[in-house]
């Protein structure tokens, strides 16, 4: 793994929060983000770079376009490299990644390569993170809303349990809790922690199959993080509107094969300032309802919505097997 220091830029630039990108072998996508950081000329960038793959030839190639973007930019910043040689997967590079971040940093934004956001997101990050740096009732900042046309009131953004993580920012406080293994799972697996936690049944199969998958060794690291949010008890804030939009749908990306998926590509809203905060740090239970269906369980309720035309037609039912959300 390589460690790079390109240097210190000079001061005056707008954006001191450092941003993390996380990129691997899709340049075009990567060059899309560039354009939205270069409005914002963050002073501070930390790369996460993960290495190509062996058996695909053209990997390297790739790889290499994408780091030679972004040593082309071209405002004043310092910019922290650290690149797998060879290629981790998904889970291994996020995770050391992310403790590579917050060995050197307090607080950060986060993108990965396909998710694209508003330039207001930036400045919304950056105000939230000041607000709630000692606040452990709030575990991160979002950018993504994927409650649709649910009315969350009057506020800027609302409190909800779910972190997405298109587009987010937090604190080294935060990832000190993050458990990637799931340690406490498999005892907790046999209470009723869960089903209490999310209060819907269909829900908590779901997620109880989710878990079961990421200690299996599922290649993926978000869930992870909402299960350490859960286990601390932990809120995290979603903007009123969607701010990140992920254009990663399609061949290429690794769970967001469908180009035409409800989450694909939604439209991203500019945030306004000054921001109308809620009047009290209390869970959005409507909100969290909508984006548990859309963004999760719905693949469950379908498939026992099919397991039940099967049962009344009387033709064999299939065993329902987890269906990992989009990531």
């Amino acid at each position: 793994m390589t460690l790079i220091d390109s240097g210190v830029g000079t001061a005056g630039d707008p954006l001191t929060t450092p941003v993390v990108l996380c990129v691997y072998n899709r340049p075009a996508l990567t060059q899309k983000v560039l354009a939205v950081l270069s409005r914002v000329r963050p002073r501070h960038i930390l790369v996460i770079a993960d290495g190509p793959r062996s058996e695909q030839p053209r990997d390297r190639e790739k790889c290499d376009a994408v780091i030679n973007l972004i040593r082309s930019i071209d405002w004043p910043t310092r910019v922290e490299w650290n690149v797998a040689p060879n290629n981790m997967g998904l889970r291994s590079r996020i995770q050391s990644g992310l403790s590579w971040v917050f060995s050197r940093v307090q607080e950060a934004i986060i993108l990965e390569d396909d998710c694209v956001p508003h330039p207001s997101f930036f400045h919304y990050c950056t105000e939230l993170l000041d607000r709630y740096r000692d606040d452990p009732r709030i575990a991160l900042i979002c950018g993504t809303n994927f409650k649709f046309e649910v009315d969350s009131g009057p506020a800027s953004y609302f409190y909800s349990r779910y972190p997405l993580i298109w587009g987010w920012a937090s604190w080294r406080r935060t990832w000190e809790q993050y458990d990637p293994e799931l340690r406490d799972w498999p005892k907790l697996r046999e209470t009723s922690w869960l089903a209490d936690y999310l209060g819907d049944p269909l829900a908590a199969a779901y997620w109880r199959a989710v878990f079961d998958h990421v200690r299996a060794g599922l290649n993926t690291w978000d869930f992870s993080l909402a299960f350490s949010c859960w286990r601390a008890g932990a809120l995290v804030v979603q903007p009123a509107q969607n701010l990140v939009t992920n254009i990663g749908f399609g061949a290429d990306g690794t769970f967001t094969r469908a180009p035409d998926a409800i989450l694909a590509r939604m439209p991203v809203h500019e945030m306004h300032f000054p921001l109308v905060h809620p009047d009290r740090v209390e869970r959005a239970v409507a909100c969290d309802d909508k984006t548990e269906e859309i963004a999760f369980s719905s693949s469950a309720r379908k498939q026992l919505q099919r397991l039940e035309a099967a049962r009344q037609a009387g033709a064999a039912p299939r065993i329902w097997k987890p269906i990992t959300r989009s990531q």
